[in-house]
């Protein structure tokens, strides 16, 4: 059902206005945040965190609807990206900052390790990657439905980059892909293969996954925070941040540990920075005994 949702989604509503593609997911994500509970809990909790214990009720739930819209407002992105060219979605940014920063460290032949958050549209970066000329790869969780992850990443793959997955034959390919001189791309805000040790996230633990520091301290890789937060509907800014990475002790353990202090700190800066776009709905921190 799902693969057909998404089948349409792309070949039917690709082809619509982009306005009502926006608009349906305004209505669709005030829709699922007031029908489903779920939604609600999830949404408050993390705005709740990011905004502190100190800000008004009537803020958190604003924080949290907004969301919900732009988890909404995914689908929207993915039917127009998935019936257009890449040199219209590299239009569609307002502002770009950094980027030259990360092309300067790609020519030093280390490769680099980029890291991201389920915030604003996550995913046009590599949509657009290609007028950057940056070799660029993403680590990305395997789908349970197979037809659905392939449709996902044929669509994905169009742009020219390449979806690796998220075990341990993805990992060798990520490994030779900076071994190459390319840059990783990870989300690094969720814990999708449960593995991840907890760690202070917005004051309180939250399981991490630490695969990408293990990754740029193990090749020696600089690394970046990346963001392209929404400016309006359907266009966006790119900021890429480099994370100031511990130098080596020559202890790969305690280098990684420091290095993921620098990374949840990028984390945290850039979910605050605009804490309406981060929109994961499954819960982020673990609950906690009644």
């Amino acid at each position: 059902m799902y693969y057909w949702f998404l089948w349409t989604l792309v070949n039917v509503g690709g082809r619509l206005p982009g306005r009502f593609q926006y608009t349906m997911g305004w209505l669709g994500g005030m829709l699922a945040w007031y029908v489903s509970r779920r939604v609600r809990h999830a949404t408050l909790d993390h705005a709740r965190h990011v905004l502190g214990p100190d800000a008004p009720q009537s803020e958190v739930a604003r924080v949290a609807r907004s969301s919900t819209r732009t988890n909404l407002y995914y689908y929207a992105d993915f039917a127009r990206f998935g019936v257009h060219q890449p040199a219209f979605v590299f239009d569609l940014f307002d502002h770009i900052e950094g980027v030259e920063h990360l092309v300067n460290a790609l020519e030093e032949g280390r490769g680099a390790v980029l890291v991201g958050a389920h915030l604003g549209n996550s995913e046009v970066i590599a949509q657009a990657a290609a007028p950057f000329d940056v070799c660029l790869a993403i680590l990305t969780e395997p789908l349970n439905d197979r037809r659905v992850h392939e449709f996902i990443h044929r669509v994905r793959s169009t742009r020219g980059v390449r979806f690796l997955p998220a075990n341990s034959h993805g990992l060798r390919q990520s490994i030779g892909h900076l071994k190459a001189g390319g840059a990783l791309g990870l989300l690094v805000d969720r814990d999708v293969l449960g593995t991840a040790k907890l760690r202070p996230f917005f004051g309180e633990p939250a399981p991490i996954p630490s695969g990408a520091v293990d990754l740029a301290v193990r090749m020696g890789a600089p690394m970046f925070a990346v963001w392209t937060p929404r400016t309006s509907w359907g266009r966006y800014a790119l900021y890429v941040e480099r994370v100031p990475m511990p130098q080596p002790s020559g202890d790969r353990e305690r280098d990684v540990e420091r290095g993921m202090e620098a990374m949840v700190a990028a984390l945290e800066a850039g979910i605050r920075r605009w804490p309406g776009q981060w929109f994961p709905i499954s819960p982020v921190w673990p609950r906690r005994p009644h």
